[in-house]
């Protein structure tokens, strides 16, 4: 069990600094939701989705005005290195608010971040779309793991000064939508300089499984932009519902790995 424990520990850093997946192999099953003025926006061959007309897919020509730019936050210039490895895996895509300047807490504007991943499993996922068969044990490691993973990851790096803490941790659970169970996770991640708090982020966090890959989708807000982003032309939550993502066929075995899993906990 220890090492499945830190296995998920290493998967879930990957996730949150980089990604990578293969070619998907059978279209698309699920039918998603539309929302009118929403952007629809692809991560690969490996799935797509919408995001409101307030948010753009972040370009390699933005990260370097911005990393070159003196007045850019040095916390901002290592968040862009994150996105550049983000950017660039196959199956994945990180999208910004429209109005971002040089800094996620700058008055006056609406931070928002929104990223794809997708990273292939060394071990047999359920099929995507597939009843996930985890009992609250599992989900209790598996939660476990993903918060201390996400710690580690987001205190990596960091410029001189600079600390982030994940807080406000709410269980991790599965959940439903559109017919695909997959889990469920929100927190906050505070960020701090010189040992005050200068933002908080909101995070949801949506993991699917998906046979010999995992899709993460995810959203970052700025907490004082709560209202903002709830109004009903743009509410984040339904990003997960207008989500469709391709099923992956391989060869080999077809037991899940959640399914052995199951048996380790018992």
């Amino acid at each position: 069990m220890r090492q499945i424990k830190w296995l998920f520990l290493l998967l879930t850093a990957v996730f949150f600094i980089t990604g990578c997946g293969k070619e998907a192999a059978q279209k698309q099953t699920v039918q998603p939701e539309h929302y009118p003025g929403w952007i629809e926006v692809k991560a690969g061959n490996d799935a797509e989705f919408a995001v409101p007309s307030e948010i753009a897919v972040e370009n390699e020509e933005f990260r370097r005005q911005l990393e070159q730019d003196a007045d850019t936050d040095p916390l901002v210039k290592v968040i862009l290195s994150r996105d550049r490895a983000i950017a660039n895996a196959q199956g994945s895509v990180l999208l910004l608010s429209t109005d971002f300047t040089r800094t996620p807490w700058e008055r006056g504007k609406h931070y928002a971040r929104i990223s794809f991943q997708t990273l292939t499993s060394p071990m047999k996922l359920s099929r995507y779309g597939q009843n996930l068969g985890m009992d609250a044990k599992a989900i209790r490691e598996f939660d476990n793991a993903t918060r201390e993973g996400i710690q580690f990851a987001v205190s990596q790096g960091l410029p001189e000064g600079y600390q982030i803490e994940c807080r406000n941790w709410t269980p991790l659970k599965t959940q439903i939508i559109n017919g695909v169970e997959h889990l469920f996770v929100t927190y906050d991640l505070d960020i701090r300089r010189q040992g005050r708090t200068i933002m908080i982020v909101n995070v949801q966090r949506w993991t699917f499984l998906n046979n010999d890959r995992l899709h993460i989708l995810t959203a970052y807000t700025n907490a004082g932009d709560k209202a903002y982003w709830n109004a009903d032309s743009r509410k984040l939550s339904n990003l997960v519902k207008t989500l469709v993502i391709t099923p992956s066929v391989t060869k080999g075995e077809e037991n899940g790995f959640f399914g052995k899993l199951k048996g380790l906990f018992h």
